[in-house]
C-alpha cells in the first residue's frame, strides 16, 4: 500500500511538472507572438500590415526608419531580396519613385547606382527603364564622355545594344545617331590651319576657304595640294615605285564651287540618298582642305588594285598619310569604302592613327577632340 501511495505521489509530481513546462512554453510562445505583432510604430498601418505579412517585424524593428522602405511597402512593391537595398536608396519626392526603383532593381542596378542615377541623370530615367542594364557609373571614367549627350547615348544604345558603352559614346560623339548634315560643327578660317582638322558629315568648312599654300603635283600640274602634303605625296609615290607598286593622283584640291558642281551632278544622276553615300556635299569635303588626294592604279579607270590598297594601308603612314575611308568601315565613316582616298595628317599623327586601327573619325573623338 505504501509503495502504491509513493507511486501516486510521483505520478502527481510528474503531471504537475509537465503542466508547468507546457504552460511556460505556451506563455513564451504567446509572448513571442505578441512581440511579432507589434511592428515599429514609425511605419504607417498599411506598411505595417505588409511587414507582418512577411514576418519581418523583429528584423525591421532592429533597423532605423526608412522612408524609402515605407514607400515601397505602401505601394505593395516590397520584395524581400531587396530589403537591404531599400535602406540604402535615398528617398526621392517623386510619385513614381517606388515603381522606378523597383524596376531598376529588377534590372540589376544596385543601390549605389540608383542613387547615382537620381543625383546625376534623373531626366533620363524613362530611357533607362526602357532598356537593359548598363554600367552607368563607368561613363565618367571614359575620357570622351560628354554628360550633355547622355540621353543620346542611351537612345542609341537601345537600338544598338551589340556595342559596349565605350563604343556607344564614341559613335554618338561622332554623330552616328543623327542623320548626316543635320547637326554639324561649322569651322572658322582659323580652325583650318591645323593638319589635324576633321572634316566629315558633322564638321563643315567655311564656304570661302581656300588654302594659301597650294602647289601643283609633279605628275599633273593641274592637281594641287598644300605644300607639305604635296612634298609628302612625292615621297610616298617614290617609295611605292621602289616596291614596284604603282599609282597616280587622280583628284586633289577641290574648291567649294567645284565640289558643289560635282555633288549636284551626282545627285541629279543617282538621287540625293545614293549620292550621299559616295560624295560629300560642298563644304564637307576633305578635298577642300588641300590635304586629300585620290589615286588610281594605271590599269584601272576608277580604283586601285587590292595589292596597292594593302600597300597604302601598311605604308602610307610612314609619309604622313592614312587611308581615310578603309574597307569595312562604312558604318563609321558614313561613306562607301574608298581605298583610293588618302589624307595627309603628318607622320606623327598618321603613325598613331595607323597603330590604333581606328578610323580617323574615331581617333579624333577619342584623342584630339577638346572638351
Amino acid at each position: 500500500m505504501e509503495n502504491n501511495k509513493g507511486l501516486k505521489i510521483i505520478l502527481i509530481i510528474l503531471i504537475i511538472l509537465t503542466i508547468t513546462v507546457f504552460v511556460a512554453i505556451t506563455i513564451l510562445y504567446l509572448m513571442d507572438k505578441k512581440e511579432e505583432a507589434a511592428p515599429n510604430t514609425s511605419y504607417s498601418a498599411k506598411a505595417s500590415a505588409v511587414i507582418q505579412k512577411y514576418n519581418l517585424t523583429n528584423t525591421i524593428n532592429n533597423k532605423e526608419y526608412s522612408q524609402t522602405l515605407e514607400t515601397i511597402l505602401e505601394a505593395n512593391l516590397f520584395d524581400p531580396q531587396y530589403l537591404d537595398a531599400y535602406y540604402e536608396i535615398n528617398y526621392q519626392e517623386d510619385q513614381n519613385f517606388p515603381y522606378t526603383i523597383s524596376k531598376l532593381l529588377t534590372k540589376n542596378y544596385n543601390s549605389t547606382e540608383i542613387n547615382y542615377i537620381y543625383d546625376n541623370y534623373s531626366n533620363c530615367l524613362n530611357i533607362l527603364l526602357d532598356m537593359n542594364y548598363i554600367n552607368i557609373t563607368n561613363l565618367n571614367k571614359l575620357s570622351n564622355f560628354d554628360p550633355s549627350k547622355l540621353e543620346r547615348y542611351l537612345q542609341y544604345h537601345k537600338t544598338n545594344n551589340q556595342y559596349d558603352i565605350a563604343t556607344i559614346v564614341t559613335y554618338v560623339n561622332i554623330g552616328l545617331d543623327l542623320e548626316g548634315y543635320s547637326n554639324y560643327v561649322s569651322y572658322t578660317t582659323e580652325d583650318t590651319s591645323s593638319y589635324k582638322i576633321l572634316v566629315n558629315k558633322y564638321h563643315k568648312l567655311p564656304n570661302d576657304y581656300e588654302p594659301s599654300d597650294l602647289v601643283p603635283l609633279s605628275y599633273n600640274s593641274n592637281l594641287l595640294l598644300r605644300e607639305v602634303a604635296a612634298e609628302a605625296f612625292e615621297q610616298l609615290t617614290s617609295a611605292a615605285t621602289l616596291d614596284q607598286v604603282y599609282f597616280y593622283p587622280f583628284s586633289a584640291y577641290r574648291s567649294y564651287t567645284t565640289q558643289s558642281v560635282l555633288y549636284t551632278r551626282y545627285k541629279e544622276r543617282d538621287g540625293e540618298t545614293k549620292a550621299d553615300t559616295y560624295s560629300a556635299r560642298p563644304g564637307f569635303s576633305e578635298h577642300q582642305l588641300g590635304l586629300a588626294v585620290d589615286v588610281r592604279s594605271p590599269n584601272l579607270a576608277d580604283n586601285i588594285t587590292p595589292e596597292t590598297y594593302e600597300w597604302l594601308l601598311n605604308n602610307s603612314y610612314k609619309y604622313g598619310f592614312i587611308v581615310r575611308y578603309p574597307k569595312g568601315k562604312q558604318y563609321i565613316t558614313q561613306y562607301m569604302e574608298e581605298p583610293w582616298h588618302i589624307r595627309y595628317l603628318g607622320i606623327d599623327l598618321a603613325t598613331k592613327v595607323h597603330a590604333s586601327n581606328l578610323t580617323y573619325d574615331e581617333y579624333y573623338d577619342l584623342y584630339l577632340e577638346t572638351r
